[in-house]
C-alpha cells in the first residue's frame, strides 16, 4: 500500500512543501521571509486561488514559469518576473526582469515575460514597501 501512495505522490506532487527567503541585494530589505515555492503540480494548479488574504512577509514562488494569470482570484497581487544571475550553494542571485504592481483579480489578460524563467506573487504594496525597481538584484536563500 505505501508503493502505491508513493507511486501517486509522485504523479501528483504530493510532497513536504518548501519555503525560502527572498531579500533585496540593493537595501539588505527582506522581501519575503515565508515565500512557498510552488514546485508540485497542485501547487501550482492553485496558486494563490482561492486566498483571501496574503500578509506582507509572505510569498510564493513558481520555478520555470514566466507567465501567470489572475482567473478566479480574490485578492490584489504585486508580481515580479525573475531571471537567474548567479548560483552559489544554498542561494541564488536573480535580476528583476519586470514587475507588474497592484495586479487585479479577474484581469483577463495573463502577464508574460519571455526574459524570465521564475515569477515571484508578493502581497500588493510589496514592490512600493521595499523600493524594488526592474534591474534589481535579489536572492533567495533556502529555509533551514
Amino acid at each position: 500500500m505505501y508503493n502505491v501512495f508513493m507511486a501517486l505522490s509522485g504523479i501528483w506532487g504530493v510532497k513536504r512543501k518548501r519555503y525560502v527567503r527572498v531579500h533585496s541585494l540593493i537595501n539588505q530589505a527582506v522581501i519575503a521571509d515565508k515565500c512557498l515555492v510552488a514546485e508540485c503540480f497542485l501547487d501550482r494548479l492553485k496558486g494563490l486561488i482561492g486566498r483571501s488574504v496574503f500578509e506582507p512577509g509572505d510569498g510564493m514562488l513558481f520555478p520555470k514559469c514566466n507567465d501567470i494569470h489572475m482567473w478566479f482570484m480574490k485578492i490584489p497581487i504585486d508580481v515580479l518576473f525573475l531571471r537567474p544571475v548567479k548560483t552559489d550553494g544554498e542561494s541564488t542571485v536573480w535580476k528583476v526582469s519586470s514587475m507588474h504592481e497592484n495586479v487585479r483579480p479577474w484581469k483577463p489578460i495573463p502577464l508574460v515575460d519571455w526574459r524570465a524563467s521564475e515569477t515571484l506573487e508578493l502581497p500588493a504594496g510589496s514592490v512600493r514597501t521595499h523600493a524594488i525597481s526592474a534591474g534589481d538584484e535579489i536572492c533567495i536563500n533556502s529555509l533551514s
